[in-house]
């Protein structure tokens, strides 16, 4: 273990809220069961809340080179012993993870839902490059205290995500933890709206704020690519059903919940996702990559009156 980690668990319980309690290297399993298996997942840090209506467990990807590898102990922990439905995994993962290891993380959260698990991975410390990441990971816990790290903004994005905004029957709408999260949205967006009924449903609506992802050259509404629903549909194709906004979702929150904010949406992916603002001014290439895609979504989309404003990943995701 790094010392970074060493160092968010001391400065998790300092930063701990009212109302909870935090503890740190907690065994997920029971004696019987780690002698039975031969392992235990283990909690880097514990978050419960003081009435036992909520648990959060929250595991710190640093470095890994397999971050996959905690996800799977909790997971089949869950065969085993099954977590509570008070309990919530919540893997909070660096930009020191490259793209394909935490794309593949966050897949493995599809996986632990389908298990009956609560899971959600978000971004750790999203403001710190890798190399910086490497070079604390480093440092001794006198040294860390030094570098101004905001323990207080990681426990409020676990919290948040991890946090239904509203839920029915249909759906439990939360805010996008991951970067993962955003460009499969943005993916569902493009691939619905060329449906006969997708587009129906959608119409032709005025939009200002456009996530960009650069591996695929898709743009998309930032209110579609900021939340998803964790409740997993029955149905066919497994992306279609989890995790991900769909068309008539939308459609529906756009009439029924305040809080399903365009607004919202792009400052959730600025301050919790490090999401960052340009224009067509600032990015030329981002520009000439939007007017061939809007060509194609004339039918769609109106930019609004005073221009589009792309939301695109962090410099250091690539």
């Amino acid at each position: 273990m790094g010392s970074l980690t060493g160092f968010l668990q001391e400065r998790f319980a300092s930063a701990c809220p009212p109302g909870w309690t935090c503890t740190h290297e907690v065994d997920v399993l029971d004696a019987a069961w780690q002698r039975v298996l031969g392992y235990s997942a283990r909690a880097d840090v514990l978050l419960t809340r003081d009435d036992g209506q909520k648990r959060l467990w929250i595991e710190f990807e640093v470095s890994r080179a397999d971050p996959v590898a905690n996800h799977a102990k909790f997971a089949t922990s869950h065969l085993f012993q099954p977590q509570a439905p008070t309990d919530t995994f919540v893997a909070m993962v660096s930009s020191h993870v490259t793209r394909g290891r935490r794309n593949l993380a966050a897949n493995t959260i599809l996986l632990m839902r389908c298990v009956g698990m609560r899971a959600f991975q978000t971004m750790l410390l999203p403001t710190i490059s890798p190399g910086d990441i490497k070079r604390l990971n480093h440092l001794s816990f006198a040294e860390l205290l030094t570098q101004s790290i905001d323990t207080n903004a990681e426990v409020a994005r676990a919290m948040l995500v991890s946090s239904a905004i509203s839920a029915s029957n249909d759906y439990e709408l939360h805010y996008a933890g991951d970067l993962f999260d955003v460009f499969s949205n943005a993916q569902r967006w493009n691939d619905e709206v060329g449906t006969t009924r997708g587009l129906e449903l959608w119409g032709k609506r005025t939009i200002k704020y456009f996530v960009y992802d650069a591996a695929t050259g898709h743009f998309a509404p930032s209110k579609f690519c900021a939340y998803i629903n964790a409740l997993p549909q029955e149905g066919s194709g497994f992306l279609a059903n989890y995790q991900l906004m769909s068309m008539p979702l939308y459609i529906s929150l756009d009439e029924s919940e305040p809080k399903f904010d365009g607004n919202l949406a792009q400052s959730h992916l600025q301050r919790q996702l490090n999401m960052r603002l340009t224009t067509p001014d600032e990015s030329p290439h981002i520009s000439q990559a939007f007017a061939a895609w809007q060509a194609t979504q004339v039918n769609h989309i109106r930019v609004h009156p005073s221009g589009s404003t792309f939301l695109i990943a962090p410099s250091w995701f690539a």
